[in-house]
């Protein structure tokens, strides 16, 4: 890859294990995931983003969810489309890559029939649309929300396993008069699931516990 980026001008260098860059500039970044015999690879190759949009992602809010499986470090980025010695469009850029690749030759090409797609239809529907796979297989991490109502400022703080609550502590400056270990218990063991808290939210008697706040403000903490 780094050569063919080089052959268009773009002196690309192979950084670290998994990263592209262009002097202190990243271009490109991959990762893969193996197991039971099989290996999953994703990349990107920076072409034409909007690096605004970029930077915008890889801004740390101050109530964050931090992984404890995946650290990720903000770089400096840059698009490739800048950096070529002629002009060229995303359509030819992918054909110089994929001749470099194929060493010049025909590049093989499989259109996916209409059986393909069903079956593609059928994993997509079974195993990767379902919450298992999204949440309960994701490494534990960490959530902190803090919102100010009109009741004042509540803070959440959660320890997330498998996609289940395993702990919770909710602190603020609102007068309740309920104790908030109940509410936090029955918060532990629900899965970090919008449909899921809602159900728990509506067992419990929110103005007891702080005041004036609604159910849809409260579950604000948990999605927004």
């Amino acid at each position: 890859m780094t050569q063919a980026l080089q052959k268009l001008g773009v002196a690309a260098v192979l950084t670290g294990r998994n990263d592209i860059q262009v002097g202190d500039k990243k271009i490109s970044g991959n990762a893969q995931f193996a197991t039971r015999g099989r290996m999953f690879s994703h990349g990107t190759l920076m072409f034409e983003v909007d690096l605004e949009a970029v930077a915008s992602a890889l801004h740390v809010s101050a109530e964050k969810i931090e992984s404890k499986g995946i650290k990720s470090v903000r770089s400096r980025v840059a698009n490739i489309k800048d950096l070529l010695d002629e002009p060229m469009t995303i359509l030819e850029f992918r054909q110089h890559l994929l001749q470099a690749i194929f060493g010049g030759v025909d590049v093989p090409e499989y259109r996916l029939r209409e059986a393909d797609w069903k079956e593609i239809h059928t994993i997509s529907e079974d195993r990767y649309r379902n919450w298992d796979w999204n949440y309960g297989m994701s490494p534990p991490f960490n959530v902190q929300r803090k919102k100010r109502f009109r009741i004042g400022s509540i803070d959440v703080r959660l320890n997330v396993v498998k996609g289940l609550i395993e702990s919770c502590k909710i602190y603020g400056d609102f007068f309740g008069m309920g104790d908030l270990g109940e509410v936090e218990r029955k918060l532990i063991g629900c899965r970090y699931d919008v449909d899921a808290l809602r159900q728990v939210v509506r067992e419990i008697d929110l103005v007891v516990y702080f005041g004036d706040i609604n159910e849809a403000e409260f579950l604000s903490l948990f999605t927004s």
